[in-house]
């Protein structure tokens, strides 16, 4: 009986002396943004004298006291703990990280270990949204919000200064706002942070006026180009020495006053039915007679042209009786020349 009384006695005292360790009942969801910097944040009671984290079933950092953390598998170049808090900084969070980690932590004074679990589930980025902003009873609202499976968090700013109280998806402002003040939005997930700004007078709808004006700026920019492109073309003319052959090549305004007023006259000759004037009497006597009897218009044509013989005749002893007279008084004025 003795015997086995000390048998028990040292049974308890060895069962006293190997730690114990307390888990966690239930572990802790948490989740991080892909790419941004994850800290796990065990709960300790007391100084640490040692720590252990799990991955699963695999060890990726530990730290014993008067010691260096090591680290071990995916965190060796990704992992950072703090021995005083026992927290877990996994930098850059990839979609391989999510699993589920575990942190032993023995503290000094105390053989009973102290398990923490978390479940860490990694998300991709939320999607880009621009605001919108519309102006509804007399007051400008704006959108800010994003479609995300976890709790966003929501912040606003104006002009620089944070707007207290405001802290929803949406925010609402007099019409009377300065317009050329600028509203940000802060959308934070996790530890990530998604700034939005906009100008309020985007808010605004454009008035018939700010249109009209658009509209006969646009006009005047495109004339003031076709004259730049005219006074170009000139210039390239003017360098080349194009500019002064088509010039040559342009008529006088007179030569053509001229040109035309011959042709007129040309015309009204050869057709007076055309250019207005009015048929002399005897020629139409004469067609009339053409056409009524053929010989007697032979007869005054033959006559016609004996007229005109005659009167050709005369002309010319006119002239030559004209020349005579000029020779003779030429003659009497200089008697010296017929000596």
């Amino acid at each position: 009986m003795g015997l086995a009384r000390r048998l028990s006695a040292l049974g308890l005292l060895l069962l006293s002396a190997l730690p114990v360790c307390t888990r966690s009942q239930h572990p802790e969801s948490v989740f991080a943004i892909e790419g941004e910097h994850f800290t796990f944040s065990p709960k300790v009671n007391g100084t640490i004298r040692e720590i252990t984290w799990m991955k699963i079933k695999n060890k990726v950092a530990e730290w014993e006291l008067d010691g260096s953390p090591t680290y071990f598998s995916s965190l060796a170049e990704r992992g950072v703990l703090d021995t005083s808090s026992g927290n877990l900084t996994i930098k850059n969070v990839r979609i391989g990280d999510a699993a589920e980690y575990e942190a032993q932590v023995l503290p000094v004074h105390d053989v009973q270990l102290q398990s923490t679990k978390f479940v860490l589930e990694v998300l991709a980025p939320p999607p880009p949204s621009a605001l919108n902003c519309s102006v509804i009873n007399d007051q400008i609202r704006i959108s800010c919000a994003i479609r995300f499976s976890k709790v966003v968090r929501y912040s606003w700013y104006q002009g620089g200064r944070k707007i207290s109280g405001a802290n929803s998806p949406v925010l609402e402002l007099k019409e009377n706002a300065d317009p050329t003040e600028k509203v940000l939005c802060i959308r934070e997930v996790s530890k990530t942070k998604i700034n939005e700004t906009i100008s309020l007078s985007s808010c605004f709808p454009s008035s018939p006026k700010s249109l009209s004006r658009t509209r006969d700026g646009l006009v005047a920019i495109f004339v003031v180009v076709i004259l730049l492109l005219f006074v170009g073309a000139l210039f390239v003319l003017w360098r080349k020495g194009l500019l002064s052959n088509i010039c040559r090549q342009i008529p006088p305004k007179h030569s053509a006053e001229y040109t035309a007023g011959k042709q007129n006259h040309t015309g009204d000759d050869r057709y007076p039915e055309k250019s207005g004037q009015k048929e002399d009497p005897e020629y139409e006597n004469e067609l009339a007679a053409h056409q009524s009897d053929p010989e007697t218009a032979v007869l005054h044509s033959g006559n016609n042209n004996v007229a005109e013989a005659e009167s050709d005749e005369e002309k010319n002893s006119k002239e030559t009786k004209s020349t005579s007279q000029s020779q003779l008084s030429c003659n009497v004025e200089n008697p010296a020349l017929e000596l």
